[in-house]
């Protein structure tokens, strides 16, 4: 990787050598089944120790029965030694470093499967709703300390080269350091002193334990991105206290905390740029003379990377997500096949998945969770035929990909001008241009596979049959259509809007019945644009299509844009002023000197093609929006269901 000389260059890490300086961060994957580790976890992490990771960190081990929270997380429970140690031993066989995060959840690790209580250093409920949570004893405090020694030295037996000790994120360590949510009067509230107290008990009792053994480490948030919480200074003060006083042997610096809307800002997506934290991270850097730093969020490709390290003040840095969208990115890279790496665009379908309870997967890449099972190249089939592709959008390109890499004559009829589909509107939007790399990167691996695309081709039933193919899939996509508003009359589009030049002085009111990211991107842009935003919608809260984490960092950003979120509402036009009223309260809001309607409503499949190809005696797969109108991650999915299986 000449191109990247810091990132290929190994680099010492508490005396453990890693083979390049870019590492996988610990992240929760719900692939554990009853708390335990899995086969799936060890296909996921020696698939990204195989494409040349210098180290991955996986999971947190979970210390005790109160923080179990997630159904697919991992508990350090004995029963968990033997796969763990299939686990490590799959990682470092393929030259990669494994270290393991140990934690505590704390006060927002409420476990609704075994109906136990979440702990936390006080009362204090991590957001509104939330379960009132137990506030520690010292008893239960000592527990919990001896808690992380026990997993530690389960890592330790396991054959973990390294344990890392979460003090961020909002985890139970944090919320004992944050003022924000640690109010004791004993000796482990109050002063930042007293406040630390707590967290450097657990470290030292972790070092007595296995630091002779293994290399032990810190997690920290820099910042935790709350009022009145622990902040960048903070962050500076304590990165120096463990640099001077304990003998860690890294400091792996991300930021946020487990609070609404900070924790969407720990995984950062493409709304906030690349590396938007990184000055924060190399603050904290600054204050160590001794121990190594790792940074995390939002290294998104291998220039930010050598740009992170560049600055001297960083060992190594996470590629997490963009490791999720491909596992072989630095073996791409080393071979000189970069323009093949398969791009994160951080839409955070991955964390929205984990959020939700269900095992992690990748819109990009959906063999995430499935590496056993859908090998990297999906095989050859026994029976090449001509499969003609219908639709140029996302899911049909995958589809077209994978049917040509198994040796398939395959030829993709667009509509449109150019491929991309949906992708073509949503780029347009603020902070969604990053849309576009999935269709870019697409469109150069069906050159380099040598699978014609021809746009401006619709695709009718008799020019189907004339072109003979033995299969045909139909990948498209849905109708948006625009539609007549009583009062009012004909409402803008999503197209029209982001294809507007300017909104200054304008009040736009949009319909919202989408829910999804189209809502958030229209009210953002014309936002930006200087316009006076309204968003009603009938749901009951904004923009619920929007994967959790994000949807917590578009409302912030939508409100302090100034934009009107109106939920459980519906909006009647008259002449040039909008009447918003609530379900929920008996008042209605007049909005005057409306110059703008905007209404999102749910497209329509678009399947005319499928049944009448069918009779003729074609063999017809439909997927994606074409089958039911939904998101990316559905309709890549559904592509490498068929495509694999053709």
């Amino acid at each position: 990787m000449t191109a990247y000389p810091l990132v290929s260059s190994p680099v010492d890490i508490g005396g453990i050598t890693l083979r390049n300086r870019v590492f996988v961060s610990a992240h929760t994957t719900n692939f554990g089944a009853g708390f335990l580790p899995t086969d799936r976890h060890v296909a996921y992490h020696r698939e990204r120790a195989r494409g040349g990771a210098g180290l991955i960190v996986t999971e947190p081990l979970r210390v005790h029965p109160t923080s179990l929270g997630r159904a697919g997380g991992l508990a350090a429970d004995p029963a968990a030694l033997p796969m763990l140690t299939k686990l490590t031993a799959a990682v470092r066989d393929e030259g990669a470093a494994i270290f393991s995060q140990i934690t505590h959840a704390g006060r927002h690790s409420e476990n609704v499967f075994r109906r136990t209580a979440a702990w936390g250093p006080t009362n204090r409920r991590w957001t509104a709703g939330g379960h009132v949570p137990h506030a520690m004893t010292r008893r239960d405090m000592t527990e919990v300390r001896d808690a992380y020694v026990t997993a530690a030295e389960l890592a330790v037996a396991a054959g973990f080269q390294g344990v890392e000790v979460h003090f961020g994120h909002g985890h139970l360590l944090h919320q004992f350091i944050s003022p924000a949510s640690n109010d004791r009067t004993d000796a482990y509230g109050g002063s930042e002193t007293h406040r630390l107290r707590y967290p450097l008990e657990v470290l030292d009792a972790v070092l007595d334990a296995v630091g002779d053994r293994v290399v032990v480490g810190v997690r920290m948030s820099s910042d935790e991105l709350v009022d009145g919480g622990q902040d960048l200074d903070a962050g500076r003060r304590i990165a120096h206290l463990l640099d001077t006083t304990r003998p860690i042997g890294f400091l792996n610096v991300s930021l946020a905390s487990y609070t609404v809307p900070s924790i969407g800002h720990h995984v950062a997506d493409m709304s906030e740029g690349h590396t938007p934290y990184l000055d924060q991270s190399l603050a904290v850097a600054r204050e160590c003379t001794r121990t190594s730093v790792l940074a995390a969020c939002r290294f998104t490709d291998l220039a930010d990377a050598e740009r992170g390290l560049g600055t001297g003040l960083l060992a190594a840095v996470a590629m997490t997500r963009a490791h999720i969208a491909d596992p072989h990115l630095l073996a791409k890279a080393a071979a000189g096949e970069e323009d093949r790496i398969r791009p994160c665009v951080s839409c955070n379908f991955c964390i929205g998945e984990i959020a939700g309870h269900r095992p992690m997967t990748c819109m990009m890449n959906p063999r995430v969770g499935r590496e056993a099972q859908w090998p990297e190249h999906p095989g050859t089939s026994r029976e090449p035929g001509r499969v003609l592709v219908v639709g140029g959008g996302p899911s049909g390109l995958e589809t077209a990909r994978l049917a040509a890499e198994r040796g398939h004559a395959v030829r993709v009829w667009e509509i449109g001008p150019e491929p991309g589909g949906q992708l073509r509107i949503g780029r347009r939007g603020v902070g969604r241009a990053d849309l576009d790399r999935l269709r870019v990167h697409q469109q150069h691996r069906l050159d380099d596979l040598g699978v014609p695309v021809l746009t401006s081709t619709p695709a009718t039933v008799a020019e189907v049959l004339a072109e003979r193919p033995d299969t045909v899939v139909l990948a498209t996509g849905a109708r948006h259509t625009a539609r007549e508003v009583p009062g009012w009359g004909r409402a803008l589009t999503a197209a029209e809007v982001l294809s507007a030049p300017a909104w200054s002085g304008r009040t736009v009111v949009v319909l919202d019945d989408d829910g999804g990211w189209t809502a958030a991107s229209v009210a953002e842009t014309a936002a930006r644009g200087g316009a006076t935003v309204h968003v009603v919608t009938a749901a009951g809260t904004a923009l619920p299509g929007v994967t959790e984490y994000s949807r917590m960092t578009a409302v912030e950003r939508l409100r302090g844009l100034g934009v009107q979120l109106w939920t459980s509402a519906r909006a009647t036009i008259d002449r040039r002023t909008a009447h918003v009223t609530s379900a929920l309260v008996d008042i209605t809001t007049a909005v005057p000197g409306v110059t703008d309607v905007v209404a999102l409503d749910p497209p329509t499949a678009r399947d005319d093609l499928a049944a009448p190809l069918a009779d003729a005696g074609l063999g017809v797969h439909v997927i994606g929006d074409a089958v039911a109108p939904r998101t990316l991650l559905e309709a890549m999915t559904e592509a490498h269901v068929v495509g694999r299986a053709l």
